[in-house]
């Protein structure tokens, strides 16, 4: 009888576990449901602010419809009157950093904005300020990280955090070159 009752308890028991996890679920899906368009909408002015920050100068954004290849950092690019604003993300050292890389009608780089990074604290996410950023700008092609000083056509690294360095910039090479793809300068090589 003692089995019974124990067997009895066990099911009793996966019963209750069950309801609680069922409604919590719901209680999940119904928050999820609620979230999900403020949280897209935040996403969207994001992907907007950071557009108008790498490439000021530019009216209206237009989506190049694209099929990359898996290999490819890049995610959107976006055609207006005054060059190309490209998103990447790139894996870094802690993770992907999304970014924005704006890109002018001579094909130099106009700004970038990086959007989220799990970089390491102090290190990595240095990637943010604004002064490393700006190393960018001006520069066309081949971009480079030194960790011995920069010139030419390099950026200097972040200290500590050269993975974090090298893969900002292969994005930022590789916009380059999809950048003059699309605008038709490898055209008239």
């Amino acid at each position: 009888m003692a089995e019974k009752r124990e067997g009895f308890e066990i099911v009793k028991v996966g019963v209750i576990l069950f309801l609680i996890t069922a409604v919590a679920a719901m209680i999940l899906a119904f928050v999820n449901s609620v979230t999900a368009p403020i949280i897209a909408e935040q996403e969207t002015i994001k992907m907007q602010d950071a557009m108008a920050e790498v490439l000021p100068d530019a009216d209206e954004f237009e989506e190049i419809p694209l099929e990359l290849s898996q290999e490819s950092d890049l995610t959107k690019i976006y055609e207006t009157n005054a060059g190309f604003v490209i998103f990447a993300a790139p894996k870094g050292y802690g993770g992907e950093i999304t970014m924005a890389i704006g890109i002018d009608n001579d094909f130099k780089i106009a700004g970038i904005s990086i959007i989220s990074q799990s970089e390491t604290a102090g290190l990595g996410a240095k990637c943010t300020e604004k002064a490393w950023q700006n190393q960018f700008i001006g520069k066309t092609e081949n971009i480079t990280v030194s960790k011995n000083g920069a010139n030419g056509n390099q950026i200097d690294a972040i200290s500590s955090a050269t993975i974090t360095s090298k893969a900002v910039t292969k994005a930022v090479n590789e916009a380059i070159t999809a950048a003059k793809i699309l605008g038709g300068e490898d055209d008239e090589e």
